[in-house]
């Protein structure tokens, strides 16, 4: 299957623009990638706050279903980000799914990041699942940001036979500090996972400058060796293509068979006990 990650740099708070370069981009790899990712809230720019509940939509909202027949005219498969309008008037920072025109699955951030320079736990509610999607030969699972750096997730996900992990990110230059790369760290995790559970990994970064916040892109697919097979480059507007074949899926399990030996009966009996813990 050919992917395409689509680093793009986000016009802030203007969903139709945002919406415009998105088709376009659609258009133009028409033919060429079966599969294109765009960043975390790629729709509407990050650093929004209370302007969030002016740009959320639902997922029967027109620009949604505008995608919806770009992909279904193009033949081109997609993933993006986007602020969720849900029940009760919540909000979700939101990755949808659409493949052959129609929507397969939307996933919710269930850790908004709420450290360093990031405050998303004041604005959006939180997901309460992870969910799995079939694409070509591949189960696919889609993670938000900062879910990533959640391990119990990216378990879940492997438990499901996910064979194409999918990290959809607003990470910028120095938003835990001076002290801590950020790009290094998603290349760590992304190689770790990609690695123990021997499944493709593809993260795609944003870039542009946004209320004095840099994001720097890099963004990258990690095939089940663990092995950088395409990146981005720094800082600068992208769109990159490589295929990806699940035979080395196979090969990697075959070898290294972790999930195969995985018993979750131990992992659930310790998270009772900790869970039932009394730390008073």
């Amino acid at each position: 299957m050919k992917i395409g990650i689509a680093q793009v740099a986000p016009l802030f708070g203007n969903v139709q623009a945002n919406l415009s370069q998105m088709k376009d981009i659609m258009h133009e790899n028409s033919g060429k990638a079966e599969l294109l990712v765009f960043p975390e809230l790629s729709l509407t720019g990050y650093d929004l706050k209370d302007q969030l509940f002016n740009v959320a939509l639902t997922i029967d909202a027109k620009e949604i279903l505008q995608v919806c027949e770009i992909s279904a005219d193009t033949g081109v498969n997609v993933v993006f980000g986007f602020v969720e309008k849900g029940k009760g008037e919540q909000i979700y920072n939101s990755a949808i799914m659409i493949q052959n025109g129609k929507i397969t699955s939307v996933q919710r951030k269930i850790y908004p990041t709420n450290y360093g320079d990031f405050e998303e736990a004041k604005y959006f509610a939180r997901g309460k699942k992870v969910n799995m999607d079939q694409i070509d030969s591949f189960i696919s699972s889609m993670l938000i940001c900062n879910d990533v750096w959640h391990p119990s997730l990216p378990h879940i996900a492997a438990h499901h036979h996910t064979s194409l992990l999918i990290a959809l990110i607003n990470s910028p230059e120095g938003g835990l500090g001076s002290e801590y790369s950020s790009s290094t760290g998603w290349e760590r995790v992304g190689q770790f996972y990609a690695s123990v559970y021997g499944c493709y990994v593809v993260l795609v970064n944003r870039v542009g400058i946004e209320n004095g916040i840099m994001f720097y892109g890099n963004s990258k697919v990690i095939n089940p060796y663990g092995e950088v097979i395409l990146q981005c480059p720094y800082g600068d507007p992208a769109v990159q293509i490589c295929e990806i074949d699940y035979k080395a899926v196979k090969e990697i399990r075959k070898l290294l068979p972790i999930m195969r030996d995985e018993d979750v009966h131990i992992t659930l009996k310790h998270f009772k006990e900790i869970a039932d813990q009394d730390f008073v």
